[in-house]
């Protein structure tokens, strides 16, 4: 135990500057081009059924204009505006985007095509992973390889050499996430909480010994050499170890505990949800207007009711009512809670690997959920129920320390958070070097007696 949570402070300094690898975001949203739509719609058996969805989202991938549609129940799926052919966007399509991305990142080589993933080491936690995700390798130096939605052609994924080695020594080991047990989401939990839960034990009772075992005057402690060391560092850092530790565990919502609602968080409470039919109104409005600026177009819903979240060639972005004409989103059409924001809360805030958009619109619903909504487009951002909220102070606040704003700036990362590792760090070093020591001497008593 002292081992596994001397490499969680270790790998927790790696995460301070090299979090998990995720793909540049201007790479990732320059390999876009303009949207080319027929100029007659095929017949789309998708949208004259009785299935409603909660959104939807237009792009071309390759020489494909793509239709994704996002069911309020059921797997998000592609539609072929060529041909209203419902199927995963083909592979020569996709390639073009992980090659665009490839280039603007300066690596030229072409991709080559390595099979469809659903539980690649770098993909375990990547959101609509079972769907699976088509892999491209480039050859080089930098072992690029690039994972492409075959439902959205977005980029869901990047890892080159340097960021799988820093990975290796961050966050898989901080989070116990080879593969080999990721892949088993029940087993991997349980291991996580029933290790975790151990070191919450052994460093509250090694804490409440160091305290029953202090002196009143200097040296304060009885002992010598490394039980000394440990000793003295148990009572300086051995309560930021505790809290650590602990936060850790919660992570893991044991029993439930800080766990949120996939029902509470569902968009559709303020999106609301539209049939086929009116998806397909819009579609045939659009073939008739002006669309060849634009690089990508979402279904922003709202109540029930169709927009459309534009991006232009030059970066734009713009709302549109059905009718194609710009209508802005202003607070006092989301009721009375909603307020605009321009800068962080205390929920909507930039992370080491997700940055936020801003402003936005953040609305209360009856629910009690914070939902964040793009001021720009309408889109939903994020959402937090009362778990996720609390959660944020008791427990995310407290491990990642990032409960106050200047505690994410990265003057406080190498000056505050940094020495405080290395002191929880020295801590657990030293009870280990204790073990070994014992062991050895066990060991060696062992081999006399025999």
């Amino acid at each position: 135990m002292g081992v596994l949570m001397l490499s969680w402070c270790l790998s927790g300094m790696v995460m301070l500057w090299r979090p998990w690898p995720s793909p540049a975001p201007e790479a990732a949203q320059a390999g876009h081009r303009p949207l080319r739509l027929p100029s007659t719609l095929p017949g789309i058996n998708a949208l004259t059924g009785p299935e409603r969805f909660q959104s939807f989202r237009l792009s071309m991938v390759g020489a494909e204009p793509t239709l994704t549609l996002f069911p309020i129940n059921g797997v998000p799926f592609a539609v072929d505006l060529r041909t209203g052919v419902r199927g995963n966007i083909a592979t020569q399509d996709t390639s073009t985007r992980a090659q665009a991305y490839a280039t603007i990142t300066g690596v030229h080589s072409p991709p080559v095509f390595d099979g469809i993933t659903t539980d690649d080491q770098w993909v375990l936690d990547t959101p609509a992973r079972l769907e699976g995700f088509q892999r491209f390798r480039f050859s080089g130096p930098e072992q690029l390889v690039v994972y492409v939605s075959p439902v959205t052609g977005d980029i869901v994924q990047a890892t080159d050499r340097t960021s799988r080695g820093w990975a290796w020594g961050g966050a898989i080991p901080h989070w116990l996430y080879p593969a080999v047990l990721r892949r088993h989401p029940p087993v991997w939990k349980t291991v996580v909480i029933i290790l975790s839960g151990t070191g919450v034990f052994l460093t509250g009772t090694g804490l409440l010994v160091g305290f029953l075992c202090l002196r009143r005057r200097w040296p304060f402690s009885a002992y010598r050499r490394w039980h000394l060391f440990h000793h003295l560092f148990g009572m300086l850092f051995g309560m930021l170890a505790l809290v650590w530790i602990t936060t850790g565990f919660l992570t893991m919502t044991p029993a439930g505990l800080f766990e949120s609602s996939k029902a509470a968080l569902n968009p559709v409470q303020v999106t609301g949800s539209v049939s086929g039919l009116d998806i397909l109104a819009v579609l045939q409005r659009m073939t008739t207007g002006k669309t060849s600026d634009w690089t990508d177009v979402r279904g922003a819903f709202l109540s029930g009711h169709i927009f459309l979240a534009t991006t232009a060639q030059d970066g734009h972005r713009d709302r549109l009512d059905k009718d194609l004409t710009p209508l802005p989103l202003h607070p006092s059409m989301l009721g009375h809670s909603a307020r605009f924001l321009t800068t962080p809360d205390s929920y909507y805030f930039n992370r080491t690997i997700h940055l936020r958009h801003f402003p936005v619109i953040r609305l209360s619903h009856d629910n009690g959920v914070l939902f964040y909504i793009d001021a720009q487009t309408g889109e939903e951002l994020a959402a937090f129920d009362r778990a996720a909220r609390q959660s944020r102070w008791f427990v995310y606040g407290l491990h990642d320390m990032n409960f106050l704003p200047w505690l994410r700036t990265p003057a406080a990362r190498l000056w505050g958070v940094f020495p405080l590792l290395c002191g929880v760090s020295m801590l657990f070093l030293s009870g280990m070097m204790i073990g070994v020591r014992r062991a050895f001497l066990l060991w060696r008593k062992t081999r006399t007696h025999s």
